[in-house]
């Protein structure tokens, strides 16, 4: 893959997974399922040809600091990464099973990231490498 002046641009990962810890007294199961996530990203062989990185964000309220959102949210496009971050807002404690909800909000940033793309027409289809890694995940 090249960009415009011609040089090897270097491939993408198609998922990243970070987080930002709130502090103090978090639950620890929602960073303790984010750690193996991430392990497990690293473990995942995935070749594809991406127009874009997703990096989901997960923000895990604490003592210290809690997201003054809630739900999903697009938070910005590092044009030199080619790599749009969407933003999760955990609530303070899971429903259910903390990794059945991390991972059902993944797949709902992957949706949400797609129809950003196809706003912005950097996609014309979906972003199939995100979603196959984050089927793999499960």
């Amino acid at each position: 893959m090249t960009d415009m002046d011609g040089e090897a641009k270097a491939p993408l990962e198609p998922l990243t997974v970070r987080s930002v810890i709130g502090g103090g007294l978090e639950d620890r199961r929602w960073t303790s399922v984010i750690d193996s996530l991430q392990v497990s990203l690293r473990e995942v062989e995935a070749s594809f040809d991406v127009p874009f990185n997703l990096t989901v964000t997960y923000f895990v309220p604490g003592e210290v600091y809690g997201p003054k959102f809630s739900g999903i949210r697009i938070g910005s496009f590092l044009e030199d990464f080619r790599s749009l971050v969407v933003q999760v807002a955990l609530p303070r404690h899971p429903e259910r099973d903390a990794r059945t909800e991390v991972l059902d909000l993944l797949d709902q940033a992957v949706v949400r990231a797609e129809g950003w793309g196809k706003r912005k027409k950097l996609l014309s289809g979906g972003l199939g490498g995100a979603r196959e890694v984050a089927s793999r995940l499960r």
